[in-house]
């Protein structure tokens, strides 16, 4: 049978549990503490190495850097000649087609009946020019004759010397009447002769209009290697001729997301899908304008609707030449380093970032510039930094770190 605990037994033994109870809180509580402490001191944090951006690629298509059509013009008429071959090397100003253009060749055979009419009246004005001109230089003739017996006569010698000068004075007269008669003929038929002249004058000039609209050339307005086509004489939607440069030129499109880092005269490298030859070349136009915007495919979990996306061509030329008609790939490197989104801690409008230096995080201000959804270092770090890239409010400017 136990023995009862007396009052002050019971008491004592209350003491002494209180005494142990409030001892273990106190353990529990600084056992606490430091582990928070500990805890703090360790925390782990991820750290990210800076590098360049991986380089855009493009995907192209060669093509001639310049391209002319030849076709069918029905306003010329029809075509009576290609006047080249399929394949031939030609310059610019080479005639390549000839037209011929019945409307107006109706119009020259009436021109050429007119022009025979006034062939045959310039040819009577010529004639009558030349009788006129012979009677002009016979009057004139016989007026010197005249003249030249009248004064070799001397009318004192005889009785029938004077009645001869009176005679020949006569004659001076008649044939000055004559040739003045045979002048005005002369004039009149010289200005017959004239204005048949203009006549056939402008009829040549007409016939020579009608005949630049009845026959017409077309010319080569490029260099390059013509391409035919017969069908195209008959048929305006295809080109009778086609004159491709020799020079190629690589059409590729960019997707409004990266478009911003395209830029004219840009150093790219191209690399036929054929083989692993990689070419340099430059960027030698950025289109403005999209063509028309491609209907983006929603991505997975996000809603069936979908997204326009603007795509823009533009065109690189190759430091060698690269078969017409190929696919290449194109690639763009970028000079640019990217942080990720959450290492920026921004105070004051300025933003920082924990670079990591000799185990410790260092508070380092930079500049950064958004493009499209990445966010590009402008000053303050380099390739090769390592930041800390889930900075908290608890990290501080020099705390050693326990990194993973």
């Amino acid at each position: 049978m136990k023995k009862k605990m007396t009052k002050k037994q019971k008491i004592r033994l209350s003491i002494i549990a209180g005494v142990v109870a409030i001892v273990l809180l106190v353990g529990v509580y600084v056992f606490s503490q430091n582990r928070t402490t500990n805890a703090e001191q360790t925390s782990d944090y991820q750290t990210t190495t800076l590098k360049k951006a991986e380089p855009l690629t493009f995907n192209g298509s060669v093509t001639a850097s310049d391209t002319q059509d030849y076709s069918l013009d029905s306003t010329l008429g029809k075509i009576s000649q290609v006047h080249v071959t399929d394949g031939q090397q030609v310059e610019a100003g080479t005639v390549l087609l000839s037209y011929e253009s019945s409307e107006y060749q109706s119009q020259i055979d009436e021109q050429n009946n007119s022009m025979s009419k006034l062939n045959l009246a310039l040819a009577n004005a010529q004639e009558n020019l030349a009788a006129a001109q012979a009677k002009q230089s016979k009057a004139n003739q016989q007026l010197n004759d005249a003249v030249t017996n009248y004064n070799n006569t001397n009318e004192n010698s005889s009785e029938e010397a004077a009645m001869q000068k009176e005679q020949y004075k006569g004659e001076i007269t008649q044939y000055e009447s004559a040739l003045e008669a045979a002048n005005d003929a002369v004039l009149q038929a010289q200005q017959m002769v004239e204005s048949a002249q203009v006549d056939l004058q402008a009829g040549n000039q007409s016939i020579a209009n009608i005949q630049a609209k009845a026959t017409s050339t077309v010319t080569s307005t490029t260099s390059g290697i013509a391409h035919v086509d017969e069908k195209g004489k008959t048929d305006p939607t295809v080109p009778v001729v086609q004159v491709v440069s020799s020079d190629v030129a690589i059409e590729a499109k960019a997707s409004e997301y990266d478009y911003q880092r395209l830029q004219k005269d840009q150093r790219v490298t191209v690399k036929p899908v054929t083989s692993d030859e990689e070419i340099e070349g430059t960027i030698t136009k950025v289109d403005q304008l999209p063509e028309a915007a491609a209907a983006a495919a929603p991505t997975q979990g996000a809603s069936t609707t979908t997204v326009s996306v603007a795509n823009y061509d533009f065109t690189v030329r190759p430091d060698k030449p690269i078969q017409y008609g190929y696919n290449v790939q194109i690639t763009l490197p970028l000079d640019e380093v990217r942080l990720p989104s959450n290492s920026i801690v921004e105070e004051d409008g300025k933003q920082f970032v924990y670079a990591v230096k000799d185990g410790k995080a260092k508070k380092t201000e930079v500049q950064t510039e958004e493009r499209g959804s990445v966010l590009i270092v402008t000053s303050g770090l380099k390739e090769k930094d390592q930041i800390v890239s889930n900075p908290d409010d608890k990290l501080k400017d020099g705390q050693e770190l326990a990194v993973n």
